[in-house]
């Protein structure tokens, strides 16, 4: 196993990473609901923590990495940027946040982060899963046949709380096409928020009618305490049972350029159907998705319709309940956040 340094010095009233929780235990945040749950449920190592920095494979900085620089912890961080040179160990450096349009720039370092757009990708810098409950441990994991006509589940926020936040999306889309238009960049399209693309992808295939559509649209945000609007349970249970329903799993990224929904899905051997936002996917260099997903860009949102249902017409019954299987395979693998790490660190290691 990979060995990880950590130093001594501590910022007062901060969580280290849930990387740690197997050794210090997991520092509860009751407003996080589901986000919380699924990093306190992180309790096996992926390292072994040691006391000497020179046994180390690796120095760990042990917080996120926003949390410390928003708050004004610059002197913690060159803490670590020292010790990193001193002893010419590389610097592993994890941004769980959805502030994936901003740049970390850490010498010596390899950074994680859970999104990220391919035309801003850095080569020091990974794309990882994100945190999430194993869906497995609330249901059993289902291959289902084949139907005449697939069925799109998807169950989250698609929409806006109040008129307030309507507006507010509104003025920083117009924004957006605005320095889109004058710097020539399209590309720019991808950093449209999520709710754009979650919006206009269900309204696009609940028009198709070569498929069956099971979305369920929510206005609110439902894992923090301040914007949940249903019972916790219940909104678990009527998540839960939208993916174990359908065929594919609509994933579409949220305010990062990410989706737990994908490694949710796959948790569960479901098939993610995903509109890509000029993504970055875990080990893509190694893992073949489309053993396990169907994609489709959002710059072709004219062709989605057709391309799940010619994708599910041409797959045989055989071939659809394999790709169930490996979408629950290369979870275990590779695309949990335990099975990334133990596939990547021993890599970065040589």
């Amino acid at each position: 196993m990979i060995k990880v340094y950590i130093s001594d010095k501590k910022i007062e009233g901060l969580r280290y990473l849930p990387l740690l929780n197997p050794f210090f235990g997991h520092k509860k945040n009751e407003n996080r609901l589901f986000a919380d749950s699924a990093q306190e449920v992180f309790t096996e190592p992926v390292f072994d923590l040691v006391k000497s920095i020179k046994e180390a494979d690796f120095i760990l900085y042990p917080y996120e990495f926003f949390l410390t620089e928003d708050r004004g912890h610059h002197d913690y961080l060159k803490h670590y940027v020292d010790l990193s040179e001193k002893h010419n160990k590389k610097l592993l450096v994890f941004d769980l946040s959805d502030f994936d349009k901003r740049e970390i720039n850490v010498p010596n370092s390899y950074i994680f982060r859970i999104g990220g757009f391919d035309f801003k990708r850095k080569e020091n810098e990974f794309i990882m899963p994100t945190f999430i409950e194993d869906l497995s441990s609330y249901t059993d994991v289902k291959y289902i046949e084949k139907k005449d006509i697939p069925v799109i589940g998807f169950c989250g926020r698609a929409g806006f709380e109040n008129f307030k936040r309507r507006i507010k999306f509104h003025i920083k889309n117009m924004a957006l096409n605005i320095a889109i238009f004058l710097i020539r960049n399209k590309t720019l399209l991808a950093h449209k928020n999520g709710i754009y693309f979650r919006i206009k992808v269900i309204k696009a295939l609940n028009k198709c009618n070569k498929i069956r559509t099971d979305f369920i649209s929510r206005e609110f945000y439902s894992s923090h305490v301040s914007t949940i609007r249903l019972p916790k349970e219940e909104i678990r249970k009527q998540y839960i049972e939208n993916l174990q329903n359908s065929d594919f799993a609509l994933c579409v990224r949220g305010e990062a350029n990410a989706s737990c929904r994908f490694y949710e899905a796959l948790s569960l051997g479901k098939i993610p159907f995903v509109l890509t936002t000029n993504s970055i996917w875990p080990l893509s260099e190694e893992i073949d998705y489309s053993q396990f997903s169907v994609m489709v860009d959002f710059d072709d949102l004219d062709i989605a319709c057709n391309k799940i249902a010619d994708f599910y017409k041409n797959i045989s019954n055989e071939e659809f309940i394999q790709m169930q299987k490996n979408a629950r395979e290369v979870f275990e693998t590779h695309l949990s956040v335990k099975g990334f790490l133990q596939n990547i660190l021993p890599k970065l290691s040589k």
